[in-house]
């Protein structure tokens, strides 16, 4: 029986937007998995495998800027990092990042898989702006949003007048016991937010003095014994709490510390950048909205929002928000996270955005680029090396490849052998590039030697008549 390959018209391809580079031979395949969650409604329903090549095509078409198969935000949007807000720049594979788990509506922290950058070229973006909101990304890119009661996936030029953008969530990734005192959290609060100026202003307010006596002795700063001051200086070293610290803390102190320091308002001032940061970070972790702007005259203002969702175009019919079309030319990236998620920032504003996401359950085999064409996935300099098959699995959901999916795989893999001149070697992408792509089952079974399910013999190729199978 010959390979059961889906031509890129019957899976209704896009037309490329150039011209591919030409590929006559290779040392083998790389193999390569989606990334993120992978509904294992798709092991029964082979069209909505059908629906997950498609947006797969668009993703690296819109997004990536690649001619073909192969959704992403503009240089200044920052990511949520355990160590702060951090540019693309500076993101690594492995660092803990702030995602939301859109199932639950919680967020949660999760390694970063990959870094994706792309270079800078002319590109259309959506540009969406008003005073709670900030973002310019590619129309294919991904949001997790609110409908009614659902939660379902959009795009930014999908996304519909009833959906609702997350801008905040609770971490469900706090500590359940108190590592501090509630009266100690509170003397780190008003620590950092002035109280007792160089440890020698006299305490007037009543509740200071008694958390003072509570944890450390005594009614005044200026008595504070050399132990103690140096305690308030390891969790909030030049009356900056640190990040160590914040994460420490349960959700109640959390809102204990968030209330302690803009003292019942909805909006806190701070002189310094890091301040305003670090009381941020700590509103983000309770769950509310929140924005960061400098002021005219100098300092920082952090402005608690009523609401953790927005509807962008109700915002847009009231006024609020713009949402635009415009030119860009810089790069664009995007984080790829197991919850397919991140916080991300941008002009102080924050809120919770996606990523990204051929061999199908079914044993069919999606044609990508095709035979002799250079593929776009192994990663910068190493893709004329080897064709790239990607089997339907992902890290959340469908995680185990089915035996389909393994037959998929070694029928393209056999098929590109005889027809695009691969070489023999089967390897992992990660053999090649800093990812953990294609997941720990996958790539145990390329540790293997890939070898073929018993319960499916192999199918002795045989061309059709259009082109091969994919790498992305």
């Amino acid at each position: 029986m010959a390979i059961d390959l889906v031509v890129r018209r019957d899976w209704s391809a896009r037309a490329p937007r150039g011209d591919y580079t030409q590929l006559d031979s290779t040392k083998g395949v790389k193999v390569h998995y989606t990334g993120g969650l992978v509904s294992p409604g798709i092991v029964t329903d082979h069209d909505a495998c059908v629906a997950l090549v498609r947006s797969i095509q668009g993703y690296h078409m819109d997004g990536n800027g690649w001619i073909d198969i192969g959704y992403c935000a503009d240089e200044e949007t920052e990511i949520l990092t355990r160590q702060g807000w951090v540019s693309y720049r500076r993101l690594r594979a492995g660092d803990l990042v702030l995602t939301l788990d859109h199932e639950t509506g919680l967020s949660e922290w999760q390694p970063v898989i990959e870094v994706c950058v792309f270079p800078a070229r002319p590109r259309e973006m959506i540009r969406m702006e008003g005073a709670g909101h900030s973002s310019l990304t590619t129309p294919a890119h991904r949001w997790p949003v609110e409908r009614g009661a659902g939660r379902p996936w959009v795009t930014t030029e999908t996304m519909g007048p009833g959906d609702r953008m997350v801008l905040a969530a609770p971490c469900a990734d706090l500590p359940a016991e108190a590592k501090w005192s509630d009266a100690f959290v509170q003397l780190v609060a008003w620590f950092s937010a002035g109280q007792g100026d160089g440890l020698a202003s006299p305490v007037r307010d009543a509740g200071v003095r008694a958390a003072l006596r509570s944890v450390f002795g005594t009614s005044a700063w200026r008595e504070l014994p050399a132990p103690a001051r140096r305690e308030l200086d390891e969790v909030a070293p030049g009356r900056v709490p640190g990040h160590a610290f914040l994460l420490s803390l349960t959700r109640a102190q959390l809102s204990l510390f968030v209330e302690t320091v803009a003292g019942g308002e909805r909006v806190a001032a701070f002189g310094e950048r890091a301040a305003a940061e670090a009381f941020l970070l700590a509103v983000l972790l309770t769950g509310a909205p929140v924005t960061l702007r400098q002021q005219s005259r100098g300092g920082w203002q952090v402005r608690l929002g009523r609401r953790r969702t927005l509807a962008p175009h109700a915002a847009q019919r009231k006024g609020r928000l713009t949402i635009t079309r415009e030119p860009y030319h810089g790069e664009i990236w995007c984080p790829r996270t197991a919850n397919q998620s991140w916080l991300a920032r941008r002009a102080g504003t924050v809120y919770f955005t996606g990523n990204s996401y051929v061999a199908c359950p079914h044993q069919k085999v999606f044609e990508g680029r095709g035979l002799h064409h250079l593929p776009a996935a192994n990663g910068p300099g190493l893709n004329a090396g080897h064709y790239a098959v990607l089997g339907l699995v992902g890290n959340a959901g469908l995680v185990e490849p089915t035996d389909g999916i393994l037959n998929g795989i070694l029928d393209a893999v056999q098929y590109v052998r005889d027809y695009g001149r691969a070489g023999k070697e089967i390897k992992g992408h990660r053999d090649g590039y800093s990812t953990d792509c294609p997941g720990e089952p996958l790539y145990a079974w390329v540790r293997r030697g890939a070898p073929r399910p018993e319960a499916a013999p192999a199918r002795p190729p045989r061309r059709p008549r259009r082109r091969s199978p994919g790498g992305c």
